[in-house]
């Protein structure tokens, strides 16, 4: 379904917006146009790609897309997830970090302040036991000791409430440091984490595979990857809702994290779309363990929008690519990629490699 002007605004943030209706439906027209000659399929993501393409918005991105067009003609799915997600996503979490660690800044400016008041009364207190030494042998009387001891123990005095004042500042800007670290962690935390499945999402994955790829050149040695697709997605939400939907996904997730290995990963890799790194693996037994998956969620149940519906027989496909040494992460993708294409044309509930199905 075309996206209207108002959804358009929200796909692209700042774009749409600053646009007549008559812009809007003009660019969409090339948008469209774009999908065509290029055989790139028309959902959100890539129509927000073309979009930022098509109205010039975003000169990085159009750099990026013609060098692409000019080598291979068109833009695979991993393409505009890559550059949906390098150019388009939302920043938010960017902002709150930034806030967060503008606030941590602050509050060490002022420890700084409290260690440099500190620093000042020391000195003017060492400053008063210096006259104290010289004014005490001259004191002469009593009397004149005894005045010149009293000024010293007022001194003393302030020089002790000061550095409680002190200390306890220190220790409440320690406290607020404390926090404010764990927000910080936190939010960056959430930044790499699906907040619907609670697993790794598209960005820990693309960190993920990269680091998978830079070790297997390294030590030789090749791993697999997956790419998984939850069937008929779209009828089920149709059928039973989002919240339905939703809780599907996070069983397909739950599932899947259940059995991996350490070292291993899986992330949502964008709408019903699921994706997994695993080392330590010949492809014939990561084949073996995902037919095992696609049995096991074949037969998982769901609960639907009520207590009286139950989902069942919800299947996913499956493709697997083996990742040489020396491969790039957008060859090895766009293998495991086409083998899910294969799963999802031959009918569906399949698990596709090369070589072995």
């Amino acid at each position: 379904m075309r996206p209207s002007a108002r959804q358009t605004a929200s796909i692209v943030p700042g774009i749409a917006s600053q646009r007549t209706f008559r812009e809007v439906c003009q660019a969409a027209i090339r948008v469209f146009n774009l999908m065509g000659k290029h055989q790139t399929a028309p959902y959100p993501n890539a129509y927000a790609v073309l979009f930022a393409y098509t109205t010039g918005s975003n000169e990085t991105l159009i750099a990026e897309v013609n060098d692409l067009l000019q080598l291979k003609d068109q833009l695979s799915p991993y393409d505009i997830e890559t550059l949906y997600h390098d150019h388009l996503v939302d920043e938010t979490e960017s902002y709150v970090t930034q806030g967060i660690g503008q606030a941590i800044g602050n509050e060490i400016g002022a420890v700084l302040e409290i260690i440099e008041k500190s620093l000042k009364e020391t000195d003017e207190f060492s400053s008063t036991l210096d006259t104290f030494a010289e004014t005490a042998p001259q004191a002469g009387s009593g009397e004149g000791l005894a005045k010149v001891v009293a000024q010293l123990l007022d001194e003393n005095r302030r020089m002790v409430a000061v550095t409680r004042e002190l200390n306890q500042g220190l220790a409440k800007s320690q406290d607020l440091i404390n926090v404010l670290n764990h927000q910080l962690e936190e939010v960056q935390a959430q930044s790499l984490r699906d907040p619907v499945t609670f697993i790794p999402n598209r960005r820990a994955f693309d960190k993920r595979i990269g680091e998978a790829v830079s070790r297997a050149e390294k030590i030789n040695e090749g791993f697999c990857v997956v790419l998984a697709d939850i069937d008929n997605f779209k009828a089920l939400n149709d059928s039973y809702g989002h919240p339905a939907g939703d809780t599907v996904l996070a069983g397909f997730a739950a599932l899947v994290s259940a059995s991996l290995a350490e070292g291993d990963m899986v992330g949502r890799y964008g709408g019903d779309e699921f994706a997994m790194v695993l080392t330590g693996r010949n492809l014939m037994s990561t084949y073996n363990l995902l037919v095992k998956f696609k049995h096991d969620f074949r037969n998982s149940q769901y609960a639907g929008a009520d207590d009286d519906t139950v989902i069942t027989g919800i299947t996913a496909s499956f493709g697997l690519a083996w990742c040489e040494p020396g491969m790039s992460v957008r060859d090895v993708i766009e293998r495991a990629d086409a083998c899910l294409r294969d799963a999802k044309n031959s009918g569906r509930n399949l698990v596709k490699a090369p070589g072995i199905a």
